[in-house]
């Protein structure tokens, strides 16, 4: 009996464990879904303006928003390679650019592009 109910008091703080990460995991100032693609950055050259996320180049807006998980307005230079992000493509001129960047955590990423 003893047994069982430290089994649900474990499940029980596991549960709530878990809804606190999701619910905590993101700063309030980061959207709800973030249905934006996604990827690693490979490589980055702020230079030029050049980024490549999982093999892909893209090219980032000269007015790219840039967000961490502590600063809501951070710049492009925070950017690195291997960083796990969300990003927002607009087509600005008939080119796509990258609008808007959300670094994330690690444990979110996922193997594809979404």
């Amino acid at each position: 009996m003893k047994s069982i109910l430290l089994k649900t008091k474990g499940l029980f703080l596991l549960m709530l464990f878990s809804l606190s990460i999701s619910a905590s995991g993101l700063p309030d100032y980061y959207p709800e879904k973030l249905n934006h693609m996604q990827g690693n950055i490979d490589d980055i050259d702020i230079r030029t303006g050049r980024i490549i996320i999982n093999d892909m180049q893209w090219k980032l807006s000269m007015n790219v928003k840039v967000h961490s998980m502590t600063t809501e307005f951070s710049s492009v230079r925070v950017l690195k390679k291997g960083m796990y992000l969300a990003f927002k493509v607009d087509s600005i001129n008939g080119k796509s650019e990258i609008a808007e960047i959300w670094i994330l955590p690690k444990f979110l990423s996922g193997p594809t592009l979404k």
